[in-house]
Protein backbone atom coordinates (compact mmCIF):
# COMPACT_ATOMS: atom_id res chain seq x y z
CA UNK A 1 0.00 0.00 0.00
CA UNK A 2 2.63 2.51 1.09
CA UNK A 3 4.47 1.56 -2.18
CA UNK A 4 1.34 2.64 -4.05
CA UNK A 5 0.41 5.70 -2.37
CA UNK A 6 4.57 6.92 -3.26
CA UNK A 7 3.67 5.73 -6.94
CA UNK A 8 0.42 8.62 -6.32
CA UNK A 9 2.46 11.59 -4.99
CA UNK A 10 4.91 11.04 -8.54
CA UNK A 11 2.19 10.84 -10.82
CA UNK A 12 1.46 15.01 -11.04
CA UNK A 13 5.25 15.00 -12.27
CA UNK A 14 4.60 12.07 -14.75
CA UNK A 15 1.87 13.87 -15.72
CA UNK A 16 3.54 17.45 -15.83
CA UNK A 17 6.58 15.84 -17.74
CA UNK A 18 4.70 13.73 -20.88
CA UNK A 19 7.53 14.69 -22.89
CA UNK A 20 11.22 13.54 -21.95
CA UNK A 21 13.48 15.83 -23.15
CA UNK A 22 11.34 19.83 -22.95
CA UNK A 23 12.21 22.41 -21.08
CA UNK A 24 10.69 22.66 -17.36
CA UNK A 25 9.04 26.30 -18.98
CA UNK A 26 7.38 24.55 -21.87
CA UNK A 27 6.00 21.27 -20.19
CA UNK A 28 4.33 23.89 -17.40
CA UNK A 29 3.51 26.19 -20.69
CA UNK A 30 1.71 22.63 -22.12
CA UNK A 31 0.35 21.26 -19.11
CA UNK A 32 -0.80 24.27 -17.62
CA UNK A 33 -5.11 23.99 -17.35
CA UNK A 34 -3.44 20.81 -15.39
CA UNK A 35 -0.89 23.28 -12.87
CA UNK A 36 -3.85 25.60 -12.55
CA UNK A 37 -6.28 22.76 -11.40
CA UNK A 38 -3.82 21.41 -8.87
CA UNK A 39 -3.34 25.02 -7.63
CA UNK A 40 -6.62 24.78 -6.07
CA UNK A 41 -5.30 22.49 -3.34
CA UNK A 42 -3.13 24.47 -1.43
CA UNK A 43 -6.19 27.39 0.07
CA UNK A 44 -8.81 24.12 0.09
CA UNK A 45 -6.46 22.29 2.61
CA UNK A 46 -6.58 25.32 4.72
CA UNK A 47 -10.60 26.60 4.27
CA UNK A 48 -12.94 24.82 1.67
CA UNK A 49 -15.57 27.28 2.69
CA UNK A 50 -13.58 30.34 2.01
CA UNK A 51 -11.86 28.71 -1.05
CA UNK A 52 -14.67 28.49 -2.81
CA UNK A 53 -16.59 31.54 -2.21
CA UNK A 54 -13.33 34.09 -2.46
CA UNK A 55 -12.60 32.46 -5.63
CA UNK A 56 -16.25 32.51 -6.96
CA UNK A 57 -15.98 35.75 -5.98
CA UNK A 58 -13.13 37.02 -8.14
CA UNK A 59 -14.30 35.00 -10.41
CA UNK A 60 -17.18 36.63 -10.59
CA UNK A 61 -14.73 40.28 -10.50
CA UNK A 62 -13.05 38.90 -13.41
CA UNK A 63 -10.14 38.03 -11.63
CA UNK A 64 -9.59 34.17 -12.54
CA UNK A 65 -7.09 31.45 -13.78
CA UNK A 66 -8.69 29.38 -17.11
CA UNK A 67 -9.32 26.71 -14.44
CA UNK A 68 -11.72 28.80 -12.71
CA UNK A 69 -12.82 30.61 -15.27
CA UNK A 70 -14.38 27.59 -17.10
CA UNK A 71 -15.33 25.35 -14.37
CA UNK A 72 -19.09 26.17 -13.95
CA UNK A 73 -18.62 25.38 -9.99
CA UNK A 74 -17.55 28.78 -9.20
CA UNK A 75 -19.93 30.95 -12.09
CA UNK A 76 -22.83 29.53 -9.85
CA UNK A 77 -24.22 32.41 -7.34
CA UNK A 78 -26.11 29.85 -5.69
CA UNK A 79 -22.41 28.41 -4.77
CA UNK A 80 -21.22 31.48 -4.07
CA UNK A 81 -24.14 32.80 -1.38
CA UNK A 82 -24.60 28.87 -0.03
CA UNK A 83 -20.26 29.20 0.63
CA UNK A 84 -20.36 32.66 1.38
CA UNK A 85 -22.70 31.32 4.52
CA UNK A 86 -21.30 28.51 5.52
CA UNK A 87 -18.03 30.83 5.93
CA UNK A 88 -19.56 33.59 8.19
CA UNK A 89 -20.92 30.63 9.93
CA UNK A 90 -18.08 28.44 10.95
CA UNK A 91 -15.74 31.83 11.00
CA UNK A 92 -17.86 32.51 14.35
CA UNK A 93 -17.54 29.35 15.28
CA UNK A 94 -14.05 29.20 15.36
CA UNK A 95 -13.44 32.36 16.77
CA UNK A 96 -16.16 32.53 19.19
CA UNK A 97 -16.79 29.57 21.07
CA UNK A 98 -13.06 28.70 20.90
CA UNK A 99 -12.11 31.30 23.23
CA UNK A 100 -14.32 29.12 25.81
CA UNK A 101 -13.16 25.70 26.75
CA UNK A 102 -16.25 24.75 27.94
CA UNK A 103 -17.76 25.60 24.35
CA UNK A 104 -14.41 24.74 22.12
CA UNK A 105 -15.71 21.72 21.51
CA UNK A 106 -18.09 22.56 19.34
CA UNK A 107 -15.06 24.44 17.47
CA UNK A 108 -13.15 20.81 16.95
CA UNK A 109 -16.36 19.38 15.51
CA UNK A 110 -16.71 22.21 12.92
CA UNK A 111 -13.32 21.62 11.98
CA UNK A 112 -13.94 18.08 11.70
CA UNK A 113 -16.63 18.09 9.30
CA UNK A 114 -15.28 21.14 7.65
CA UNK A 115 -12.73 18.43 6.43
CA UNK A 116 -14.95 16.24 5.73
CA UNK A 117 -16.99 18.46 3.44
CA UNK A 118 -13.59 19.55 1.87
CA UNK A 119 -12.83 16.39 0.34
CA UNK A 120 -17.13 16.06 -0.68
CA UNK A 121 -16.38 19.81 -2.49
CA UNK A 122 -13.57 19.31 -4.28
CA UNK A 123 -14.48 15.71 -5.80
CA UNK A 124 -17.54 18.46 -6.82
CA UNK A 125 -15.62 20.48 -8.62
CA UNK A 126 -13.26 18.04 -10.12
CA UNK A 127 -16.25 16.51 -11.53
CA UNK A 128 -17.88 19.61 -12.56
CA UNK A 129 -17.14 19.77 -16.14
CA UNK A 130 -18.29 16.08 -16.64
CA UNK A 131 -21.86 16.60 -15.36
CA UNK A 132 -22.46 19.92 -17.54
CA UNK A 133 -19.94 19.43 -20.79
CA UNK A 134 -21.66 17.52 -23.34
CA UNK A 135 -17.71 16.61 -24.16
CA UNK A 136 -15.29 16.44 -21.31
CA UNK A 137 -12.90 14.25 -22.83
CA UNK A 138 -11.45 15.70 -25.70
CA UNK A 139 -10.48 12.17 -26.83
CA UNK A 140 -8.75 11.09 -23.97
CA UNK A 141 -9.58 7.32 -22.57
CA UNK A 142 -12.84 7.95 -20.88
CA UNK A 143 -14.81 5.01 -18.82
CA UNK A 144 -18.64 4.89 -19.44
CA UNK A 145 -20.45 5.35 -15.76
CA UNK A 146 -23.85 5.44 -16.31
CA UNK A 147 -24.90 8.89 -18.61
CA UNK A 148 -21.69 10.12 -17.35
CA UNK A 149 -18.07 9.59 -19.44
CA UNK A 150 -14.95 10.72 -16.59
CA UNK A 151 -11.77 10.78 -18.33
CA UNK A 152 -8.51 8.88 -16.88
CA UNK A 153 -6.88 12.36 -16.58
CA UNK A 154 -10.04 13.36 -14.04
CA UNK A 155 -9.85 10.04 -12.64
CA UNK A 156 -6.39 10.56 -11.59
CA UNK A 157 -6.17 14.26 -10.72
CA UNK A 158 -9.15 13.10 -8.23
CA UNK A 159 -7.31 10.61 -6.51
CA UNK A 160 -4.13 12.00 -6.37
CA UNK A 161 -6.18 15.72 -4.95
CA UNK A 162 -8.09 13.53 -2.54
CA UNK A 163 -5.25 11.81 -1.21
CA UNK A 164 -3.10 15.32 -0.37
CA UNK A 165 -6.15 16.43 1.60
CA UNK A 166 -6.86 13.86 3.51
CA UNK A 167 -3.17 13.87 4.45
CA UNK A 168 -2.89 17.55 4.74
CA UNK A 169 -6.33 18.06 6.45
CA UNK A 170 -5.36 15.63 9.00
CA UNK A 171 -2.39 17.08 9.78
CA UNK A 172 -4.19 20.29 10.18
CA UNK A 173 -6.83 18.71 12.93
CA UNK A 174 -3.70 17.93 14.64
CA UNK A 175 -2.75 21.19 15.37
CA UNK A 176 -6.18 21.83 15.64
CA UNK A 177 -6.37 19.44 18.57
CA UNK A 178 -3.26 20.18 20.48
CA UNK A 179 -4.53 24.53 20.49
CA UNK A 180 -7.55 23.15 21.57
CA UNK A 181 -5.50 21.04 24.36
CA UNK A 182 -3.66 24.36 25.30
CA UNK A 183 -4.64 26.34 28.37
CA UNK A 184 -5.31 29.29 26.77
CA UNK A 185 -8.51 29.27 24.79
CA UNK A 186 -7.92 32.69 23.28
CA UNK A 187 -5.10 30.89 21.12
CA UNK A 188 -7.73 29.30 19.50
CA UNK A 189 -9.73 32.16 17.86
CA UNK A 190 -6.14 33.79 17.15
CA UNK A 191 -5.08 31.36 15.17
CA UNK A 192 -8.66 30.87 13.58
CA UNK A 193 -8.23 33.90 12.24
CA UNK A 194 -4.78 33.64 10.93
CA UNK A 195 -5.55 30.52 8.94
CA UNK A 196 -7.96 32.78 7.05
CA UNK A 197 -5.09 35.08 6.18
CA UNK A 198 -3.30 32.39 5.35
CA UNK A 199 -6.03 30.66 3.02
CA UNK A 200 -6.76 34.25 1.39
CA UNK A 201 -2.95 34.79 0.54
CA UNK A 202 -2.93 31.15 -1.05
CA UNK A 203 -6.29 31.81 -3.02
CA UNK A 204 -4.36 35.05 -4.77
CA UNK A 205 -1.75 33.04 -5.43
CA UNK A 206 -3.72 30.52 -6.82
CA UNK A 207 -4.64 33.06 -9.26
CA UNK A 208 -1.90 34.95 -10.04
CA UNK A 209 0.88 32.20 -10.05
CA UNK A 210 -0.71 28.52 -9.80
CA UNK A 211 2.77 27.06 -10.50
CA UNK A 212 3.47 28.61 -7.11
CA UNK A 213 0.67 27.57 -5.87
CA UNK A 214 1.23 23.88 -6.42
CA UNK A 215 4.76 24.28 -5.00
CA UNK A 216 3.08 25.32 -1.90
CA UNK A 217 1.18 22.20 -1.75
CA UNK A 218 3.61 20.01 -2.42
CA UNK A 219 5.39 21.59 0.48
CA UNK A 220 2.64 21.06 2.94
CA UNK A 221 2.08 17.92 1.19
CA UNK A 222 5.20 16.56 2.37
CA UNK A 223 5.51 18.17 5.81
CA UNK A 224 1.69 16.74 6.69
CA UNK A 225 2.92 13.45 5.62
CA UNK A 226 6.15 13.14 7.76
CA UNK A 227 3.51 13.92 10.88
CA UNK A 228 1.20 11.91 9.30
CA UNK A 229 1.64 8.69 11.39
CA UNK A 230 2.51 10.69 14.68
CA UNK A 231 -0.92 12.48 14.48
CA UNK A 232 -3.13 9.89 14.11
CA UNK A 233 -3.55 7.73 17.33
CA UNK A 234 -4.37 11.35 19.03
CA UNK A 235 -6.73 11.95 16.28
CA UNK A 236 -9.00 8.80 16.21
CA UNK A 237 -8.63 9.30 20.55
CA UNK A 238 -9.99 13.42 20.22
CA UNK A 239 -12.54 11.65 17.28
CA UNK A 240 -14.28 9.48 19.04
CA UNK A 241 -14.38 11.04 22.66
CA UNK A 242 -15.06 14.85 21.53
CA UNK A 243 -16.33 14.87 18.01
CA UNK A 244 -18.64 11.76 18.14
CA UNK A 245 -21.11 12.20 21.12
CA UNK A 246 -21.65 15.28 20.07
CA UNK A 247 -22.66 13.91 16.70
CA UNK A 248 -24.75 11.29 18.29
CA UNK A 249 -27.12 13.94 19.88
CA UNK A 250 -28.57 13.81 16.46
CA UNK A 251 -28.89 9.95 16.57
CA UNK A 252 -31.63 7.57 17.95
CA UNK A 253 -30.44 5.17 20.47
CA UNK A 254 -31.57 2.28 17.95
CA UNK A 255 -28.55 3.74 15.06
CA UNK A 256 -26.16 4.33 18.17
CA UNK A 257 -26.56 0.40 19.65
CA UNK A 258 -27.37 -1.52 17.07
CA UNK A 259 -27.16 -2.31 13.20
CA UNK A 260 -31.20 -2.10 13.50
CA UNK A 261 -31.14 -5.80 15.01
CA UNK A 262 -28.02 -6.90 16.85
CA UNK A 263 -25.41 -5.00 19.07
CA UNK A 264 -23.32 -2.67 16.96
CA UNK A 265 -21.47 0.24 18.78
CA UNK A 266 -18.10 1.87 17.89
CA UNK A 267 -15.52 1.59 20.53
CA UNK A 268 -11.73 2.86 20.93
CA UNK A 269 -8.86 0.06 21.39
CA UNK A 270 -6.90 0.72 24.90
CA UNK A 271 -4.95 -1.85 24.28
CA UNK A 272 -3.27 -4.14 21.40
CA UNK A 273 -5.64 -6.85 21.20
CA UNK A 274 -4.33 -9.43 18.44
CA UNK A 275 -4.15 -7.95 15.46
CA UNK A 276 -5.97 -4.56 16.28
CA UNK A 277 -3.45 -2.04 17.24
CA UNK A 278 -4.08 0.34 20.14
CA UNK A 279 -5.94 4.09 19.90
CA UNK A 280 -7.93 2.61 16.85
CA UNK A 281 -11.87 3.41 16.30
CA UNK A 282 -13.23 0.14 15.83
CA UNK A 283 -17.14 -1.90 15.64
CA UNK A 284 -18.02 -4.03 18.37
CA UNK A 285 -20.24 -6.05 16.43
CA UNK A 286 -22.74 -9.33 17.66
CA UNK A 287 -22.52 -12.03 14.81
CA UNK A 288 -23.19 -15.44 14.31
CA UNK A 289 -20.11 -16.33 15.18
CA UNK A 290 -20.54 -14.71 18.33
CA UNK A 291 -19.39 -10.89 19.79
CA UNK A 292 -16.22 -9.28 17.31
CA UNK A 293 -14.06 -6.68 17.20
CA UNK A 294 -13.69 -5.37 13.53
CA UNK A 295 -11.46 -3.11 11.33
CA UNK A 296 -12.86 -1.97 8.66
CA UNK A 297 -10.23 -1.15 5.83
CA UNK A 298 -10.20 0.94 2.58
CA UNK A 299 -9.12 -1.42 -0.53
CA UNK A 300 -8.19 -4.63 2.58
CA UNK A 301 -10.14 -6.84 3.83
CA UNK A 302 -11.43 -6.18 7.68
CA UNK A 303 -9.53 -6.71 10.52
CA UNK A 304 -11.50 -9.39 12.89
CA UNK A 305 -10.84 -10.41 17.04
CA UNK A 306 -13.47 -12.22 18.65
CA UNK A 307 -13.87 -11.56 22.33
CA UNK A 308 -16.29 -13.12 25.00
CA UNK A 309 -17.72 -10.37 27.36
CA UNK A 310 -18.77 -12.55 30.21
CA UNK A 311 -15.48 -11.96 32.07
CA UNK A 312 -15.39 -7.91 31.19
CA UNK A 313 -16.60 -5.46 33.36
CA UNK A 314 -17.28 -1.09 33.23
CA UNK A 315 -15.37 1.55 34.69
CA UNK A 316 -17.65 4.54 33.99
CA UNK A 317 -15.75 7.95 34.62
CA UNK A 318 -17.41 11.18 33.46
CA UNK A 319 -15.87 11.60 29.70
CA UNK A 320 -15.55 7.71 28.81
CA UNK A 321 -16.28 4.48 30.25
CA UNK A 322 -13.76 1.82 30.51
CA UNK A 323 -14.36 -1.85 29.65
CA UNK A 324 -11.81 -4.40 30.58
CA UNK A 325 -11.65 -8.22 31.16
CA UNK A 326 -9.91 -9.04 34.54
CA UNK A 327 -6.80 -9.44 33.81
CA UNK A 328 -6.76 -6.02 31.48
CA UNK A 329 -5.39 -7.63 28.54
CA UNK A 330 -8.08 -6.11 26.32
CA UNK A 331 -9.30 -2.70 26.89
CA UNK A 332 -11.89 -0.86 25.43
CA UNK A 333 -12.98 2.74 25.71
CA UNK A 334 -16.80 3.74 25.23
CA UNK A 335 -17.13 7.33 24.64
CA UNK A 336 -20.11 9.14 26.89
CA UNK A 337 -22.85 8.22 24.05
CA UNK A 338 -23.71 5.29 26.28
CA UNK A 339 -23.15 6.12 29.63
CA UNK A 340 -27.16 6.22 29.99
CA UNK A 341 -27.28 2.46 28.40
CA UNK A 342 -24.92 0.93 30.48
CA UNK A 343 -27.55 -0.37 32.68
CA UNK A 344 -28.90 -2.53 29.82
CA UNK A 345 -25.58 -3.42 28.38
CA UNK A 346 -24.20 -4.88 32.05
CA UNK A 347 -27.77 -7.12 32.15
CA UNK A 348 -27.75 -8.62 28.46
CA UNK A 349 -24.56 -8.97 28.58
CA UNK A 350 -23.92 -9.57 31.69
CA UNK A 351 -21.26 -7.43 32.46
CA UNK A 352 -20.51 -6.05 35.72
CA UNK A 353 -20.49 -1.97 36.42
CA UNK A 354 -17.64 -1.48 39.32
CA UNK A 355 -17.67 2.37 38.93
CA UNK A 356 -19.49 4.74 37.94
CA UNK A 357 -19.97 8.43 37.63
CA UNK A 358 -23.46 9.87 36.34
CA UNK A 359 -23.70 12.60 33.19
CA UNK A 360 -26.28 14.78 33.82
CA UNK A 361 -28.00 16.51 30.57
CA UNK A 362 -31.20 18.45 29.85
CA UNK A 363 -32.16 16.68 26.90
CA UNK A 364 -35.44 19.51 26.90
CA UNK A 365 -32.62 21.69 25.84
CA UNK A 366 -31.67 22.72 21.93
CA UNK A 367 -28.31 21.41 20.46
CA UNK A 368 -26.11 24.19 20.97
CA UNK A 369 -27.22 24.23 25.04
CA UNK A 370 -26.55 20.49 25.15
CA UNK A 371 -23.57 21.11 23.26
CA UNK A 372 -22.43 24.09 25.31
CA UNK A 373 -22.98 21.80 28.58
CA UNK A 374 -21.93 17.92 27.31
CA UNK A 375 -18.57 18.98 28.18
CA UNK A 376 -16.46 20.49 31.12
CA UNK A 377 -12.75 21.51 31.53
CA UNK A 378 -12.14 18.69 33.67
CA UNK A 379 -12.55 16.48 30.53
CA UNK A 380 -9.51 18.07 28.67
CA UNK A 381 -7.37 16.46 31.54
CA UNK A 382 -9.04 13.36 31.13
CA UNK A 383 -8.82 13.29 27.79
CA UNK A 384 -4.79 13.75 28.08
CA UNK A 385 -4.77 10.81 30.45
CA UNK A 386 -6.70 8.37 28.07
CA UNK A 387 -4.60 5.58 26.28
CA UNK A 388 -1.34 7.19 28.08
Amino acid sequence: MKKILLILIFIPVILLAQTENLEVQETISQNSALVEQFAQLAPMGVNPYLTVFLTSVCSKAGFHNNFVATNPFFGSWIVLILFGLLFFFTSLVGTVFKTNKATATIGLVDTYLSNKAALIVNAIIILAPTFISDDPTHSEIVYQASFLSVSLKTILILGISLYFLIIVMAFKFFIDILIFLSPIPFIDAVLEIVKIVIATGFIIISIISPVTSVIIALIMFHVSLFFYKRSIRLISKTKYLIVYPLLNLFRSKETKLTDGKNLSILVLTNTKIGKLKKGFIVRLQETEQGIQLIQKRFLFSNITQEIELSNFHFNQNHLDTIMSNEDEQISLVLNRSYHKYLDELSEKYNIEIRNRKELKINLKMGFIKKAKSFFNKSDIAELKSIGQ
